[in-house]
């Protein structure tokens, strides 16, 4: 089941920065939230990439 969630977040350039670094390494915060779950770390990755996909310029 897919449920679609919208968030609107009222970023300052740093931490805009921070949210970019972190969905440039999806696999390193993957590792770091579920080192030993393998399938969990692949649902983390995809929504990472998801959310970056939709991130404005």
């Amino acid at each position: 089941m897919t449920v679609r969630t919208t968030f609107a977040l009222d970023l300052n350039e740093n931490d805009r920065d921070a949210l970019r670094t972190l969905l440039e390494q999806p696999e390193a915060v993957a590792k770091a939230a579920a080192p030993a779950d393998p399938r969990e770390q692949a649902r983390i990755i995809d929504l990472l990439v998801e959310i970056k996909a939709q991130l404005p310029g």
